[in-house]
Parts: C-alpha cells; sequence; structure tokens
C-alpha cells in the first residue's frame, strides 16, 4: 500500500493568506459548486486532524452531514463529494455509451423498393417514382446506411455511374439525378385520358383535314378540352401509339366503310 510522503500537523501547515483562500474558494464555487467546496474543505480538514465536531461548526455543517461525508467519501471515493442534484461527474470522466450500429437492409420488390431500418421501421419507395429513389437511395449511401452495390441493383446502373451520381448530387442537389437522355419527364407524362384525347384529335383532324402535325394537334387539344401539351411530347407519344401509319390507312378504311351498304355488314 502506498504511503502518504509525510505526516503534516498544525505546527507545520505553510502561511495561509485569507485573500488569496477567499479567491480561490470563489473560483473553485464558481466551477464546482458551493456544495462541492464545501465537502472538499471537509475533508481537506478532517484528513490535516480536525476533530468532526470543531469541522462542523467552522464549516457551519450539520455534524451529522460531515459524518455522513466521511463515511461514504471513505466507502465510496470520489464520488461522494459530488453534489447529487448534478446530472453530470465532477472528478469522474464521462462515459458516453456507444451508439448502437444502424443496419440498413434494402429489399427489392416488384413495385417498390424497400429499406428496412429495424424491425419496426421501413422505407417504402414506389418504383414508378424514379428520381425518389435515386434521390433516397443516395442520400443513405452518402451516410454510409446502404452500400453502393446494393444501391446500384436497386436502381439499376452501374456501381460508377452510382459513384458518379453521388458526386454530383452532394455538388448540384436532385437535379443532377435526373436522366438528361430522356430529357423532361413531365413532357411526356400523359394520363390515360389525355392519350385518348390525343387519339380522338388525330382521328378528328385527319377526317378534317386541318392536318396532324404535332404543333397543330397540340393547339386543337388545347381549343378543344384545354388541354395543354407540348409538340415534342406529342411526338413521342404519336409514334408510341403507331398514329403515323393511321395517316393514310385510316381515311381510306372510314371511305370504305361509308360506302358499304348497312345490310353488308
Amino acid at each position: 500500500m502506498e504511503s502518504f510522503p509525510f505526516r503534516p500537523n498544525s505546527q507545520e501547515l505553510p502561511p495561509l493568506s485569507s485573500v488569496a483562500s477567499q479567491q480561490r474558494i470563489d473560483q473553485a464555487t464558481h466551477i464546482l459548486g458551493a456544495v462541492v467546496v464545501s465537502r472538499i474543505l471537509a475533508l481537506a480538514l478532517y484528513l490535516l486532524g480536525a476533530r468532526r465536531k470543531e469541522l462542523a461548526e467552522f464549516l457551519a455543517i450539520p455534524l451529522d452531514t460531515v459524518k455522513s461525508l466521511l463515511q461514504r467519501v471513505f466507502s465510496d471515493g470520489l464520488p461522494a463529494l459530488e453534489d447529487r442534484r448534478r446530472n453530470t461527474s465532477t472528478f469522474m470522466p464521462s462515459i458516453v455509451a456507444p451508439e448502437p450500429e444502424t443496419t440498413c437492409k434494402l429489399l427489392l420488390e416488384p413495385e417498390k423498393l424497400v429499406v428496412e431500418l429495424n424491425e419496426a421501421k421501413r422505407i417504402e419507395i414506389p418504383r414508378r417514382n424514379p428520381l425518389q429513389c435515386r434521390t433516397v437511395l443516395m442520400t443513405m449511401l452518402e451516410a454510409e446506411l446502404l452500400s453502393i452495390g446494393d444501391v446500384a441493383k436497386a436502381i439499376g446502373l452501374s456501381i460508377e455511374r452510382v459513384r458518379k451520381l453521388s458526386k454530383k448530387l452532394y455538388q448540384s442537389d436532385v437535379f443532377a439525378l435526373i436522366d438528361q437522355r430522356r430529357g423532361q419527364q413531365q413532357d411526356y407524362r400523359l394520363t390515360p385520358e389525355v392519350k385518348a384525347e390525343l387519339i380522338q384529335q388525330f382521328v378528328l383532324n385527319l377526317q378534317t383535314n386541318a392536318g396532324t402535325s404535332s404543333k397543330q394537334l397540340s393547339e386543337d387539344l388545347e381549343k378543344r378540352c384545354h388541354i395543354m401539351v407540348a409538340g415534342r411530347t406529342i411526338r413521342q407519344h404519336a409514334a408510341k401509339l403507331g398514329l403515323g401509319q393511321m395517316r393514310k390507312s385510316l381515311p381510306k378504311l372510314l371511305t370504305t366503310l361509308k360506302k358499304t351498304p348497312e345490310s353488308d355488314h
């Protein structure tokens, strides 16, 4: 057991300055609190040989409090000096509990992508929203919650392409994730109702010789249905629906039907 280097007594104490003492006590009180400073002084005086009764009178502390304090110091150590109303320890190093590791699992379903955060929480992203899928998954990739391989597989891109897009997302916001090769998405996202009106307008213009150019169809749709569709969007869908092939065949077919007697149907 390690021994203390000297045995002090009241006659051997170094000169004490009351002014310096008050300054130091004030400074310690500001940092540690009055309760802790009072307990430190009580312990120090007790170790120097003061009797508990005189010690209690000198520090204006109840005798029972002094007895309890000394008992706890010699049983619990330094934490006994602390003010238990404080949330943190003054003497003991704070122990930071390690944060539980967050592991996410990415599930690929036919209609949606599912990110399982834990057993109770999950994020579901519809596959019909490709920009949302890219933004969410790449944000989680940046936070190291998902692997680059899982993200690449989920959105159907190469790992190298995902790496480049992730960097662009950080630099240029979500606009960098739009597939520029496909042009503006909103231009050719037409509902079934609008597609039906487009086909009807095409047939109507064929019958009235009004012209079936994308510009003409766009103007006629706006006049007849109050539907605004860009010309290039109409070109996209006219090609997909095969309306160009109908331009010559449909008028002939309709003419033939008109000439056919009712009894022949």
